[in-house]
């Protein structure tokens, strides 16, 4: 179960592991390779964080919430949704 908090696999601490194959798009393997590099982070690490992010993200748009973003120059432009 999800508990609020995105954690990388190597903190996570709760839970076993669980291993899958996936087929990505080259857009999103290109997006994963671009975070990984920028952040530090692995591969692995950013694909967790992503898909805890959507769950969030899906989480609060179903329940009713929007997700904001707000530029440096203090533009709040609403989230486009996922579909």
């Amino acid at each position: 179960m999800y508990d609020g908090c995105m954690t990388d696999g190597r903190t996570a601490g709760a839970g076993e592991l669980h291993k899958v194959t996936v087929n990505l798009i080259p857009a999103a393997w290109d997006a994963a390779n671009e975070t990984a590099a920028r952040t530090g982070l692995t591969r692995t690490d950013v694909i967790n964080r992503a898909l805890q992010a959507y769950a969030w993200m899906e989480r609060e748009t179903a329940s009713g919430g929007e997700i904001l973003i707000r530029s440096k120059d203090g533009v709040t432009e609403r989230l486009v949704q996922f579909l």
